[in-house]
């Protein structure tokens, strides 16, 4: 299930870059207390890992790019939208942000101006074609010869891509359904081309993702999982948000 949240304000909404995080915020403080602790501290667990099982998009609105102040200058109205398989997540949202009066988003006063429940995509078919909103992210961490910490992003060109996007799906739907996950998931890009990197920051962190359309394939009960959670790794920091085209 999806949710399209949208806010108001009376001035241009500012941000600065790394802004994605206060959409991250604005989730958690919409969920019930206890459950906002449990996701943001548990989640859903993989043997040592741990899942939120929740993606969003970054705002829908085009903005304006104010170099100086490294910032995002939007419109006064801005939107973002929260997918979940876990129905209790969404209803939650929904739920307290129609009771919410003000907000904030970070430095910006919003009030809420439009909330809409997005039914979740039925999918049939065992091949299927879609776009990443948000910048699929998949990457491997190790120690080079000198004991220094390294990251490896992969891109949608080497076959690590797909084959991580898989292994991670197939943790989460065992975290979320407590039995062995009997299907496997297959993904290309359409054309690399168009399949553009993003680089992002999420608190001190940089990170790699592409954005694109690609093919996935599978079974359909896996494919609508992944739809509605989200592919590749990071997806409660804003990563991995991906729609039927």
């Amino acid at each position: 299930m999806r949710l399209k949240i949208s806010f108001y304000s009376e001035k241009k909404i500012i941000v600065p870059f790394g802004f994605t995080t206060y959409i991250q915020a604005l989730i958690y403080s919409f969920l019930d207390r206890i459950s906002s602790d449990w996701l943001h501290d548990s989640g859903f667990e993989y043997e040592k890992r741990r899942f939120k099982l929740f993606s969003y998009s970054s705002f829908l609105e085009h903005p304006e790019f104010l170099k100086d102040q490294k910032e995002f200058r939007f419109p006064n109205q801005v939107s973002f939208i929260l997918t979940s398989p876990v129905d209790w997540v969404i209803e939650q949202v929904a739920r307290n942000i129609v009771i919410s009066e003000k907000i904030r988003i970070g430095k910006n006063n919003a009030i809420v101006s439009g909330v809409e429940i997005i039914p979740s995509e039925k999918v049939e078919a065992t091949k299927i074609r879609i776009n990443a909103v948000s910048p699929i992210e998949v990457h491997s961490t190790f120690k080079n010869e000198d004991g220094v910490k390294k990251t490896c992003y992969y891109s949608p060109t080497q076959k690590e891509f797909s084959q991580m996007i898989n292994q991670n799906l197939r943790k989460k739907w065992t975290s979320f359904y407590k039995d062995d996950c009997p299907y496997n998931i297959k993904i290309e890009p359409v054309r690399f081309k168009f399949c553009k990197k993003q680089i992002r920051r999420f608190k001190e962190t940089i990170i790699e993702g592409f954005t694109g359309h690609y093919y996935i394939e599978g079974e359909p009960d896996f494919l609508e999982f992944g739809i509605s959670t989200g592919l590749g790794s990071r997806n409660s920091g804003g990563f991995g948000m991906v729609e039927v085209v």
